[in-house]
């Protein structure tokens, strides 16, 4: 007699999630940027990384800077991604909701993470239209929840960063 046990959907077992954040290191004025894309499992598929210098001078307003930077990072991690996501998560760090859908304008199911706040867990937020119950992102999203991978591939994604640029002028543990 057969055990019976829970299966992976079959939509999550095959499906992609890309976990993308970019940090600007302002003393290095640099940026440095990932993409972690997984599997259903949360099990890592692919790791692709690149860093921006910032511009500089008095043409140039902070909000500019950072604008400019994290969509210019953001698109050549896109570029550089040899696996196609079906579902992409961002931290607000990335930018503003408006900022994201404007500015890195993916065409797959966009999500950003809510932060846990006292008494209540990290979700996610729906930056595009969110995805069908049928759709592989829905059913992606909801297995990688139900699995606790809402923000801990950001922890990752950031170790990463760490290991791959040693000499930048990273912020202290934690405030990544």
């Amino acid at each position: 007699m057969p055990i019976p046990y829970r299966k992976t959907p079959r939509a999550a077992e095959y499906g992609l999630a890309a976990y993308i954040d970019v940090v600007w290191l302002e003393l290095d004025r640099v940026f440095c940027g990932a993409v972690l894309i997984v599997d259903g499992k949360g099990q890592p598929q692919e790791f692709v990384h690149n860093s921006a210098s910032a511009p500089s001078g008095i043409l140039w307003p902070e909000d500019k800077v950072r604008a400019n930077g994290v969509a210019l990072v953001v698109h050549s991690l896109f570029d550089a991604s040899r696996r196609d996501a079906d579902l992409l998560v961002c931290m607000p760090t990335l930018g503003t909701p408006e900022y994201c859908l404007s500015e890195i304008a993916p065409s797959i199911p966009f999500v950003q993470v809510v932060p846990e706040q006292p008494g209540i867990p990290a979700e996610w937020s729906w930056i595009n239209s969110q995805p069908t119950a049928g759709m592989r992102a829905a059913i992606l999203a909801a297995e990688l929840a139900r699995r606790g991978f809402v923000t801990e591939p950001f922890e990752r994604l950031h170790d990463g960063l760490r290991v791959v640029y040693p000499n930048a002028t990273w912020p202290h543990a934690g405030v990544l």
